[in-house]
C-alpha cells in the first residue's frame, strides 16, 4: 500500500521526480549504466557526424544570455545563497559555493564579485531593473552589429511573481519583446497556464524551445540561426521535473540527445539553452559531446566564469550558470579558430546607476506592471528583520511561512519544500501581497494537510539529500532541503545513501501542513494564508526562527557558511 504521507509530503514538498522514474535512473546510472541507457550515450559519444560543418577560422558570434529573471522588472536586491551543499563527489567543484568559496575556487577578485555570492554584500546593492537590462543590450548590440548578436533567454523569466497570475504570461512575453531576446526555452508558462501557452508563444513570435514529450503549438526541440556566416543551432532542454513531464528521465535524455545530434550535423555552433537545473545541466554537458556551449537556468545559480566540464572525449565544454532575479547578463564571444572555437565570457552587471536610456527603457517595463500595481503593492505589514530565503537548510521567509500555516498549535508543524524563490526585505521595510506570490515562484500554491508518519517523514528526508547531495547529477532537481518546523533532525553528511538523515522521535497526535503548486491540490492559497496572518498581527509578526538542523561532518565545506546568513 502506498504510504500517504510519503505521497502527500511528495507532492506537497514539489518534487516531480517520483520513485519510480527516480529507481528508474538510478538503476541506469548508479550502476555504471545498464543497457537502455548506454546504449543511447555510446551514439552520442561518437566524434561530431560526416555532414557536421567545421567554422571558417576567424567568424565571431555574440551571444547575449539571460536567464530565471522571475520577472523582476523593477530594481531589486540582488539575491544571493547563505549556504550551499553539494555532492562530496564534487566538493570544490562550482557551483557548489557561497561567499568565500567562489573567491577561492573561482579565483575572482572578492571586491568586484561580492554583491553577487556573498549574503551580506548583495543585501546592500539593488539591479537597475529591467530598463538597465535593456539600454546595456542596446548598446551592445549596437557596438557589436546586430549581424553578429545573438540574443538568447532561459528558465522562469514569464512567471515569478504576482504579475504573471493576473497578466496570465502576457507582461512577460512583452517585456521579452522589449528585451529583444532571439528565442527562449518553453518554461513554467505551459504548468501556470496550460490552455494559453500556445497563445503567448503566438504573441512572442520567435522560436521556443523544448524536448517535450506534447509540446504545444509553437515548441519545437531546435531552431538554427546565421551570425556572421556561422549556421547556429540553438537546443532546449526543458525541465525533466516538471509537472507536466510523464516519461521516465531515460526517455527525456534520449529525445534531447536526437535533438543535439540532427543539430549538430546541420551546424557550426550548437548550443544547449538547458531550463534543467544547474546539476542536470552539468551532467548534459558531460554526456553530450556534439554541444559547444551549455547555458544552464532553473538552479538560480551564479558562477562568474565559464566551468569547463569534461566530456565523453576528454574535451572541456563551457557550462554557464547566469544567476537570477536580473541580477546581469552574459556576454559569450564565440570566436572560431582551426582548432575549433574559443569562447570568453563577461559578465555584465545590472546593478550599475541608471542613464537616461535605461530610464526610458524603465518606463516602458513599468508601463506593463501599472494596471496591476495597486493590486501587488498593497502595504500588508513590515518586515520584523532581514526576511530571506536561499539556503540550503531554510531562511526567514521560511520560518514565517511556517508560523502562518501552524499559528499557536502545539500539534501542528510544517513541511515546506526547499524553493529558492526569494526576495530581500531589510527590517521595517513594507511587505507586500508581490512577495507574497514571489515565494512560491508565482505558483498558486494550495495550503494542503499531511497525514503523520514518523517512517515516511524520513523517507522523504532521505530522498531530498540523496538529490542534494548524491549522484548522479541528473537526479539535482536543484531544489534546497526541505524545511521542517520545530522538528529536530541531523544530516550526515559522511554517511552512505539512505543513511543520511536522524529524525528525533516525534510525539504521537501530530497533524503537518504544507503546500502545493499541483493543479490538484485544493486548499487555500497560500498568498492568502500569509496576508490574514500579517493581519492578525496588525501588520508586525514576530521575527520568525529559520529552519535549522544539526549538520555533521560539513565544517569547510565550500558551500557551507553559516556565519554569513543574514540573520547572525
Amino acid at each position: 500500500m502506498t504510504d500517504p504521507l510519503s505521497t502527500a509530503a511528495q507532492a506537497a514538498t514539489g518534487r516531480g521526480c517520483d520513485s519510480t522514474r527516480r529507481r528508474l535512473i538510478g538503476t541506469l546510472l548508479g550502476a555504471g549504466l545498464g543497457a537502455g541507457l548506454s546504449a543511447g550515450m555510446s551514439g552520442c559519444a561518437a566524434p561530431l557526424t560526416a555532414s557536421a560543418r567545421a567554422p571558417t577560422p576567424g567568424r565571431q558570434v555574440e551571444i547575449f544570455y539571460l536567464a530565471d529573471t522571475l520577472e523582476c522588472l523593477g530594481p531589486t536586491r540582488i539575491v544571493a545563497p547563505a549556504t550551499y551543499l553539494g555532492p562530496a563527489e564534487m566538493l570544490g567543484a562550482a557551483p557548489w559555493a557561497t561567499a568565500a568559496g567562489v573567491t577561492t575556487l573561482a579565483g575572482s577578485a572578492a571586491a568586484e564579485w561580492a554583491a553577487l555570492y556573498t549574503p551580506r554584500s548583495a543585501a546592500r546593492r539593488h539591479t537597475a531593473g529591467y530598463g538597465g537590462l535593456a539600454a546595456q543590450l542596446d548598446r551592445l548590440r549596437r557596438e557589436l552589429g546586430t549581424e553578429r548578436t545573438l540574443t538568447l533567454e532561459n528558465g522562469q523569466c514569464w512567471s515569478g511573481s504576482g504579475l504573471g497570475h493576473l497578466a496570465n504570461g502576457s507582461a512577460g512575453v512583452a517585456a521579452s519583446r522589449l528585451l529583444a531576446s532571439d528565442a527562449r526555452v518553453s518554461s513554467d508558462e505551459r504548468t501556470l497556464w496550460p490552455q494559453r501557452a500556445a497563445a503567448l508563444y503566438r504573441d512572442y513570435a520567435r522560436p521556443v524551445l523544448g524536448n517535450l514529450a506534447a509540446p504545444p503549438a509553437g515548441v519545437s526541440a531546435a531552431t538554427r540561426f546565421e551570425r556572421d556566416g556561422v549556421q547556429v543551432a540553438v537546443v532546449g532542454a526543458s525541465d525533466p521535473n516538471a509537472l507536466d513531464e510523464t516519461r521516465s528521465l531515460d526517455q527525456w535524455y534520449q529525445t534531447l540527445a536526437e535533438s543535439v545530434a540532427k543539430a549538430a550535423a546541420e551546424a557550426e555552433l550548437v548550443v544547449l539553452l538547458a531550463d534543467t537545473g544547474s546539476a542536470t545541466a552539468r551532467w548534459l554537458a558531460a554526456r553530450l559531446p556534439q554541444v559547444d556551449l551549455v547555458l544552464a537556468a532553473r538552479g538560480q545559480d551564479f558562477w562568474p566564469r565559464l566551468i569547463a566540464v569534461d566530456n565523453a572525449h576528454g574535451a572541456p565544454v563551457p557550462l554557464c550558470l547566469p544567476g537570477s532575479h536580473a541580477s546581469g547578463f552574459f556576454h559569450l564571444s564565440c570566436r572560431s579558430t582551426r582548432d575549433g572555437w574559443q569562447i570568453h565570457a563577461e559578465f555584465q552587471r545590472n546593478d550599475i546607476a541608471a542613464d537616461a536610456a535605461a530610464a526610458d527603457h524603465q518606463a516602458r517595463f513599468d508601463a506593463l506592471r501599472a494596471p496591476y500595481a495597486g493590486w501587488l503593492d498593497r502595504p500588508l505589514g513590515s518586515a520584523p528583520d532581514w526576511l530571506w530565503r536561499r539556503d540550503s537548510v531554510g531562511g526567514t521567509w521560511d520560518g514565517l511561512i511556517a508560523a502562518a500555516l501552524t499559528g499557536d498549535s502545539d500539534t501542528t508543524r510544517a513541511l515546506l519544500p526547499g524553493l529558492r524563490h526569494d526576495t530581500l526585505l531589510a527590517p521595517g521595510e513594507t511587505i507586500t501581497r508581490d512577495h507574497l506570490w514571489r515565494l512560491s515562484g508565482g505558483h498558486p500554491a494550495r495550503v494542503v494537510e499531511l497525514a503523520p508518519h514518523a517512517e515516511a517523514l524520513a523517507r522523504l528526508l532521505e530522498r531530498a539529500l540523496d538529490n542534494s547531495l548524491g549522484t548522479p547529477l541528473i537526479l539535482n532537481d536543484s531544489r534546497d532541503l526541505p524545511r521542517l518546523s520545530a522538528t529536530h533532525w541531523t544530516l550526515d553528511y559522511g554517511a552512505a545513501t539512505g543513511a543520511r538523515a536522524h529524525l528525533d522521535a516525534l510525539p504521537e497526535g501530530l497533524t503537518w501542513r504544507s503546500f502545493s503548486a499541483r493543479p490538484q491540490a485544493g486548499g487555500e492559497p497560500l498568498w492568502q494564508r500569509l496576508e490574514r496572518y500579517l493581519g492578525d498581527h496588525g501588520g508586525t509578526p514576530p521575527a520568525p526562527t529559520p529552519p535549522s538542523l544539526e549538520a555533521r561532518y560539513v565544517d569547510g565545506h565550500p558551500g557551507w557558511h553559516p556565519q554569513a546568513r543574514l540573520s547572525t
